[in-house]
């Protein structure tokens, strides 16, 4: 394979038929699966760290020890980071010397938490970026130091997972949405970094230049994680933060089990509904935890989804969080009005009433039993936009053309 190729790629919109039930055409489904990744996946990746353009979206690749990651990082992205500090963290919530004095504190706080070579990454990223380590981690933090410092409430997301009876062909297909608010940076700073790490399974995860955990990801072994905020548990800055509970279970779990594991071992910090899921075998389930507990909701009947609520966790105490249901909902009358016949034709992130859509940053459907992931992101809303078709491999990301090229 020619690494430097563009390849031509379908042209994937939204669409919306019968009951708001949005489709896409995926060009994907013209290629065979491949088998089933084993449980452990340690790639070789054979080129140099590189930011590249694929199907018009910036790709970056990343390899080696924790320094290496964070030096190629912030060399190959370093106006592109510096931006997005400015933009996230300076001109949001440190806009003021009391937001930055309360922001930072938060920031090194649960810093503490994060484990070692997260730390060792961040700090060579900000060397190369050229920007400070506390703006940088608080970049990577202020999603969880608002909630549980601040006491803000910063958006909503939702995730699904499908298989077995309820999917035409027994595959898991999951759906994922970011909506949450980015002072702009989406639009120039949104990227998929792809992982192949010393220590640890490749990954890749949907983000922001400067961001090194993410919100939406897939690993070598077929294992996919997203991430929904939880209002109304007990919060901490005493953890690792939601992003990165993310990043440690898409770097280190083969499987749905050790995932859940991750999660429990902790140490948490913010209420999450946390979906785990994995291609082959397909299994799913949303891990709701917040600092002090976790209750586990597996699939059942084939299908598990989540938003911003907690549906087993402190239930039935937190029934007041009511805005969120109306999204749950949705997903739940998508899939069971096609329950035995959803493909990946069928795009329900994108369905009238399940995306945020006026803060709908990024949006996925994801099949990882052949790796293969569909992501609209970079203009907002997410879900109204192209989603672009790609194969996560040894050699990179490998963007899904029409059949027959």
């Amino acid at each position: 394979m020619n690494h430097s190729n563009r390849h031509k790629t379908a042209h994937l919109h939204p669409r919306l038929c019968g009951v708001a039930l949005a489709g896409m055409l995926l060009a994907a489904c013209a290629y065979a699966q491949a088998p089933a990744a084993p449980q452990e996946v340690h790639w070789s990746y054979p080129y140099p760290a590189s930011l590249q353009i694929l199907d018009g979206y910036r790709v970056l690749y990343l390899q080696g020890n924790p320094e290496d990651l964070g030096r190629q990082h912030g060399s190959l992205m370093r106006e592109t980071v510096q931006r997005v500090v400015e933009d996230v963290i300076v001109n949001g919530p440190a806009a003021t010397a009391e937001g930055r004095l309360r922001l930072y504190q938060g920031t090194m706080r649960m810093e503490q938490y994060l484990p070692q070579s997260y730390r060792r990454e961040l700090r060579a990223l900000a060397e190369a970026a050229g920007v400070d380590y506390e703006p940088l981690v608080a970049l990577q933090l202020f999603g969880d130091v608002d909630r549980a410092g601040l006491h803000l409430l910063g958006g909503g997301c939702s995730s699904y997972a499908a298989y077995g009876p309820a999917t035409r062909t027994g595959e898991l297909i999951a759906g994922r949405n970011l909506d949450y608010w980015d002072n702009g940076a989406s639009k120039y700073g949104a990227v998929l970094i792809c992982y192949y790490p010393e220590e640890g399974i490749p990954f890749v995860t949907v983000s922001w230049a400067g961001i090194i955990n993410g919100w939406t990801a897939m690993n070598a072994c077929g294992i996919i994680v997203s991430n929904n905020n939880a209002y109304g548990g007990s919060e901490s800055l005493d953890g690792i933060s939601t992003c990165f509970m993310l990043r440690k279970i898409a770097q280190f779990a083969a499987s749905v089990e050790a995932g859940v594991r991750i999660i429990e071992e902790g140490p948490r910090a913010c209420g999450t509904a946390m979906l785990v899921a994995a291609g082959e075998p397909p299994t799913a389930a949303v891990v709701e935890f917040d600092h002090e507990q976790v209750a586990v909701r597996w699939a059942e009947d084939g299908y598990v989804m989540a938003t911003n609520g907690f549906r087993k966790l402190h239930q039935p105490q937190q029934q007041q969080y009511v805005w969120e249901c109306s999204r749950y909902r949705s997903i739940r009358e998508l899939i069971q009005a096609n329950y035995g016949a959803i493909d990946r034709t069928m795009n329900f992130a994108a369905a009238a009433g399940v995306p945020i859509s006026y803060m709908n940053l990024h949006s996925a459907l994801l099949f990882p039993s052949d790796l293969t992931m569909a992501v609209s992101m970079g203009a907002t809303p997410a879900c109204e936009q192209r989603y672009r078709p790609f194969r996560f491999t040894e050699q990179g990301l490998v963007p899904l053309s029409e059949a027959g090229d």
